[in-house]
């Protein structure tokens, strides 16, 4: 009897170290499984370490994302920092858009039946300053915080007015896309100087003001610089070859070309050719499109303005974090992203380092 007793409480301890064993390994488990939920949470934000350290979220978050459109490489690269930024910190998002940039309406109304869905915050890109107004006030009034990400901006002055409460807004400065360009031609003529145009997007638009506006701030500080024109190209290629062919024409001594993004100065660029003055203007665009890269990289057109959004899009992953975690505090209500002149002296090294970010440019080899 006494033998048996003690087959018993050895069998018995052994069943306790080995629950015990199983349940520490357990533990194990599941501290490497929250690991794996947050690879980057308690990490300094990459693309903008003023943020702080980002926290491992405390739940797992749902954030509705509305984005403009789907249908071109940059609203795919936003697409893609979304993305990247919820698998790496944790937390679910469901990305939506409208059909084109011109479905006004039709981003409403998705924004109108994603709100049903009650996210825990949601980022959203509206077509313009206007389009969203009626949804997003009623975000607020739900209670849901909103992160203004990328171009179109609900203003202080809209935000009182319809009663919206906009917790960031995760942009790029579109002056200085334009400013960068001036600059960089300012350097190029040197002394000399000469004269510029600028060829400006759809006179109105945020963006296309903005970016005017940058690039006569801009002149005015170089006095040898004398712009002879700001001329709406309306965001069109054909439409931007045929006004820099005109100034080519009227005004013989031109030495720069300012376009408002890379698909004018593409056009303008054509212009150029067509009057033989390849090496005697300097051509400027802005959005680092694959098309405009290529250009460089062949020793036609000058430089471009290259702002990342996939880290726009990757950052507003992290403010609303941030602002969900309680740990926003003092962070600036608005946060504008690097941007950089990439040219024939950069821009190898500029695809090898920003690839990843960009689907144009992992195209580029192809």
């Amino acid at each position: 009897m006494k033998h048996k007793s003690l087959v018993g409480h050895f069998l018995l301890v052994s069943l306790i170290v080995l629950f015990t064993v199983s349940a520490s390994g357990a533990g194990q488990e599941k501290k490497k499984a929250d690991k794996k939920i947050s690879a980057k949470g308690g990490t300094v934000s990459e693309f903008y370490p003023d943020f702080g350290v980002i926290p491992v979220p405390s739940k797992k978050w749902r954030i509705g994302v509305m984005e403009k459109t789907l249908i071109n490489d940059f609203w795919l690269d936003c697409k893609n920092g979304y993305e990247d930024a919820a698998k790496d910190y944790g937390v679910e998002i469901d990305v939506y858009a409208a059909p084109s940039e011109s479905d006004l309406l039709i981003q409403k109304q998705i924004l109108d039946d994603m709100l049903a869905k009650k996210y825990d915050l949601l980022c959203v890109s509206p077509i313009t300053d206007s389009n969203l107004l009626t949804a997003l006030a009623k975000a607020t009034s739900m209670g849901i915080p909103i992160i203004n990400s990328i171009d179109a901006h609900i203003t202080p002055e809209a935000q009182k007015k319809h009663n919206i409460k906009i917790e960031a807004f995760i942009t790029v400065d579109f002056k200085e896309n334009t400013r960068l360009s001036v600059r960089y031609i300012a350097n190029k003529l040197g002394s000399e100087g000469g004269e510029l145009i600028h060829i400006q997007g759809i006179p109105g638009g945020r963006c296309a003001e903005q970016r005017k506006a940058g690039y006569l701030e801009e002149i005015t500080k170089y006095p040898q610089l004398k712009s002879v024109g700001e001329i709406p190209g309306d965001w069109d290629r054909k439409k931007a070859m045929d006004i820099a062919a005109d100034m080519l024409q009227s005004h013989p001594n031109l030495k720069g070309i300012v376009a408002a993004n890379d698909n004018m100065a593409l056009g303008a660029l054509q212009a150029v050719k067509n009057a033989g003055k390849m090496g005697e203007v300097i051509v400027a665009g802005v959005d680092a499109i694959p098309d405009a890269i290529m250009s460089i990289k062949k020793g036609e057109m000058d430089v471009t303005t290259a702002f990342f959004q996939y880290q726009q899009a990757y950052m507003s992953i992290e403010a609303a974090i941030l602002y969900l975690e309680g740990q926003f505090g003092d962070k600036p209500k608005t946060i504008f992203v690097n941007q950089e002149c990439w040219h024939a002296g950069n821009v190898g090294e500029k695809i090898e380092k920003y690839k990843k970010q960009y689907l144009g440019l992992q195209k580029l080899g192809k």
